[in-house]
């Protein structure tokens, strides 16, 4: 299985660590997220989790969706550049 790396800037890793309430899909999501960041904010997500988090950015707005996007579309948009 193939994986993605990521290093977050503090920005991004601020709206990860945000405390997460409920339990949809997206607070699901950024529960298994928040331990697998390092302190320096490096993220290594394998392609399950990455399309995870890319399909609920697409989804439509709201808290939790802007969380996600603010904390991966940098990050995002550069892996896509090649």
């Amino acid at each position: 299985m193939a994986s993605a790396r990521f290093l977050l800037n503090s920005n991004e890793i601020a709206e990860l660590q945000k405390p997460v309430n409920g339990s949809g899909g997206y607070q699901i999501l950024l529960r298994k997220l928040q331990p697998m960041m390092r302190k320096n904010g490096s993220l290594t997500l394998d392609d399950e989790t990455l399309g995870r988090v890319v399909r609920m950015c697409a989804y439509g707005s709201g808290g939790f969706q802007g969380r996600l996007r603010a904390a991966f579309r940098r990050s995002i948009r550069e892996l896509l550049e090649w």
